[in-house]
């Protein structure tokens, strides 16, 4: 009961005192005065924006589409003079500029000269983005900064519009030339699907040649890889034998030397042979005279009988071992050469033998012999007739004879030799060496049947030789004999002399076919170098042929599979091509039945139109505002009531409770009032539709509640201070609570601390009720609240009951 006592005394004094009622009744009063000034106004911001000063520089310079001029600068232009969205000044760039640093413009919108030039390079490969380009002087108002921008946007969307109903427009325009086009196109696509149908086939007849003749061209490969192998081995044999061609060009060269020398030296002798028939006719005439001179010379007789038969002798052995041994080798030497080298070189030795004979010849020692006996018989005076002496001339004619013939023999023993080694690679089979040889061995047979007839006249001078011998008295007899002997041998040397002209015709043969062996040769080596050189050639071409084959073979392969995707794509091709036919058709005939109107083309150009359907709106631009102003004018109220209400605890207290419970009731009664008034001055009033009357004056009354338990607490604890700590503590909330920008869109600090101020749900509260309609809402926000009043009270009865009486305020009652 003494709580209700103090509060009416405090009540009573403030009604005492008119200065006092008047000053509460002004601070009362102080809510209406945020209210009437800030919520009075049922205008938008945006209700008068064709004030705002928006300058507009137009450069555009215009463009052809096709054949069609276009200036979208221009159009753009004419829209904004048709509409009042801002305040649109056109002016020069120049005049834009001065404007903006005369804070003449709030935003200035440039159009590039450009403009409608890029907007026709929207088909071309590299289109050029549309750039309208506008400058904001944000420093004149953050609010028109806003708004301006939001007006480029509506700008944007505008040109984008327009540009879209444009090229719509255009291409439906050009749909009807496409219809004829697409309709080309189908009977194209069905030329298509028969050419393929027909390549398919054609396709598949090469596929199944290819696979055919895919086996020859494997065996083509395999063939030419045997044939480069040959070809390689006959290369590798000519190129191995090139040594012994060119060794038998050159034993061929030297046989034909050979042959040459050979020749010159029986021309060279056939004066000698002349010679001997000539002594030997000379013989035949000087046996008259030996006939004579022997009858004187009986005993020398003997002696010459024994060289007659040594004569016979000589001349039998002469032709069995020479002529038949030169016969033999002669006839050796032409069968042998189809043979190999050694078999040459045996017939050759049996010439070698021959000409050995002919060295050796024994008949050289009888003729020597009668020479010598003859000397004899001259130096004692046996014979000393002219006809003795002739014979004797005639016996030293035949030794120089035979001397010549042997040295002769010497000289062809030394070439045979020198044959023999030289031709010892020679090959056989040389026709012309053949011929020569065969000619050789008819002249040798020749000179041997001559030889023959030699034996005959030497075995008769033998058997005149043994007449002598055997009487001096038939020495006549036996000279006439000798004389015809004579005249045999005479007979016999020019026969011999007729088998050397033969002899010498055969080798003038042999050497004509030895030359034409060396040149055959030198042809045959040429021959095969070319023959060897053709045959690296032949090697390499057959190396190309061969890598050729074998890369037609792997062509061959690739050409069968790239050929049997050929066919498979063909497939699909003319499958595709039956489609592409059926569909173009199909849209030939859907492109002719196309009918665009305007409608139409205003549908593509802005297919989307919004549909703005509002939740909880606003009835006026105010009603966003009203909770954090009627949070305010609340808390400034409160706040300036502390400095004409006494919060000092009188001296004669002696219940600190009762009158901190009178005091609080009293500045609860006043803090009440000032939300009621408030609060039925902005319904009746200022006529602020709210969803619930009854609930806003009660959430008034409770916010003015809360709002006087934190200032009680801070004036209580600390006196002017404490109002000026609530001065700041309002004024820091108003940026972080919702009043100007939702909580959410905060910083995260910023967020969290909002969780922890009063006005964050006053600021909600009286938004649940004004604009939201949300009950639950409201009072989930009153129970926060309940809570801070809760904890302030408690603060503010601590720091009352235990501290000294002192004066807390001024006291206006007084």
């Amino acid at each position: 009961m003494e709580a209700l006592k103090w509060f009416k005394a405090e009540m009573a004094k403030l009604t005492k005192n008119k200065g006092v009622l008047i000053s509460i009744i002004a601070v009362l009063l102080i809510p209406i005065v945020y209210a009437a000034v800030l919520l009075s106004a049922t205008w938008s911001p945006y209700d008068n924006l064709s004030n705002l000063p928006v300058a507009v520089v137009n450069k555009d310079v215009g463009a052809m589409s096709g054949d069609e001029e276009i200036n979208v600068g221009r159009d753009l232009i004419e829209d904004f003079k048709k509409g009042r969205d801002l305040g649109w000044k056109f002016v020069s760039e120049e005049e834009a500029e001065k404007g903006l640093e005369d804070l003449d413009y709030y935003m200035v919108i440039e159009i590039p000269e450009d403009f409608s030039k890029n907007v026709t390079t929207v088909l071309e490969p590299e289109p050029q983005q549309l750039e309208l380009r506008y400058i904001q002087n944000e420093g004149l108002n953050f609010m028109a900064a806003q708004v301006t921008n939001s007006a480029t946007e509506r700008i944007r969307e505008q040109l984008g519009n327009k540009i879209t109903e444009t090229y719509v427009r255009n291409l439906f325009t050009q749909l009807g030339g496409l219809s004829d086009g697409v309709q080309s196109a189908a009977d194209g696509s069905e030329q298509i699907y028969t050419g393929s149908s027909e390549l398919k086939d054609g396709t598949g007849q090469l596929l199944t040649a290819l696979t055919d003749k895919s086996g020859d061209i494997d065996k083509l490969a395999s063939g030419a890889k045997q044939l480069e192998d040959g070809t390689l081995e006959l290369m590798t044999t000519l190129t191995s034998k090139q040594g012994d061609i060119s060794k038998l060009a050159g034993g061929a060269k030297d046989l034909n030397n050979g042959t040459s020398e050979l020749l010159a030296n029986l021309k060279g002798k056939s004066g000698d042979i002349t010679a001997l028939a000539a002594g030997a006719k000379e013989l035949n005439g000087g046996t008259g005279l030996l006939l004579q001179t022997l009858k004187e010379k009986a005993p020398g007789v003997k002696e010459l009988d024994a060289g007659a038969a040594g004569l016979d002798a000589g001349v039998a052995q002469f032709q069995k071992e020479a002529m038949g041994g030169l016969i033999a080798g002669l006839e050796k030497t032409q069968k042998g050469l189809g043979e190999k080298l050694p078999v040459f070189k045996e017939t050759l030795g049996g010439l070698a033998t021959s000409t050995i004979g002919l060295n050796t010849d024994a008949s050289s020692t009888s003729a020597t012999q009668l020479r010598e006996q003859l000397v004899a018989y001259l130096d004692d005076g046996t014979i000393d007739n002219t006809e003795a002496q002739e014979l004797l001339t005639l016996s030293q004619t035949v030794v120089a004879d035979h001397a010549k013939i042997k040295a002769s023999a010497g000289d062809v023993l030394k070439k045979v030799n020198s044959v023999i080694g030289e031709f010892s690679g020679l090959s056989s089979g040389e026709d012309s060496l053949v011929t020569g040889i065969s000619q050789l061995v008819d002249g040798a047979k020749l000179a041997n049947s001559k030889l023959t007839e030699l034996k005959a006249g030497s075995t008769r001078l033998a058997a005149g030789a043994d007449e002598i011998n055997t009487g001096w008295n038939s020495l006549i007899t036996n000279v006439s004999k000798l004389n015809q002997g004579a005249a045999q041998i005479s007979a016999g040397n020019k026969t011999v002399e007729t088998g050397w002209k033969t002899m010498t015709a055969g080798v003038t043969q042999l050497n004509s076919g030895s030359n034409q062996i060396y040149q055959g040769n030198v042809s045959v080596d040429q021959g095969w170098r070319q023959l060897s050189a053709g045959a690296t050639q032949l090697n390499s071409g057959m190396k190309q042929v061969s890598d050729g084959t074998s890369t037609v073979q792997t062509g061959w392969g690739s050409l069968t599979d790239g050929v049997t995707q050929v066919d498979e794509g063909l497939v699909k091709l003319n499958a595709g091509s039956e489609e592409l036919a059926t569909g173009l058709k199909s849209g030939a005939e859907e492109a002719s039945a196309l009918d665009v109107t305007d409608d139409n083309i205003a549908m593509f150009s802005s297919p989307v139109e919004l549909a703005p359907e509002k939740v909880n709106g606003y009835q006026y631009y105010r009603d966003s505002t009203a909770p954090y102003i009627l949070s305010l004018g609340l808390f400034v109220g409160i706040l300036l009531m502390s400095f004409v209400v006494d919060f000092r605890k009188p001296a004669e207290v002696t219940s600190g409770i009762s009158w901190f419970i009178g005091k609080f009731l009293n500045l609860a009664v006043l803090a009440i009032i000032q939300a009621v008034v408030v609060s039925l001055f902005v319904l009746f009033v200022l006529n602020l539709q709210v969803g619930n009357s009854l609930a806003f004056i009660l959430f008034a009354c409770f916010v003015s509640l809360t709002f006087l338990t934190i200032i009680f607490f801070l004036v209580a604890a600390a006196g002017n201070i404490g109002r000026f700590i609530a001065f700041i503590f309002i004024v820091l909330q108003l940026s972080t609570t919702g009043s100007n920008l939702p909580i959410e869109m905060l910083p995260e600090g910023l967020r969290s601390l909002s969780a922890f101020l009063p006005l964050t749900y006053t600021n909600a509260g009286f938004k649940a009720i004004i604009s939201l309609d949300n009950a639950g809402s409201a009072w989930g926000n009153t129970g926060i609240l309940f809570g801070v009043l809760l904890a302030f009270l408690i603060l503010a009865f601590v720091v009352v009951f235990f501290k000294k009486n002192r004066p807390t305020t001024v006291d206006v009652a007084k």
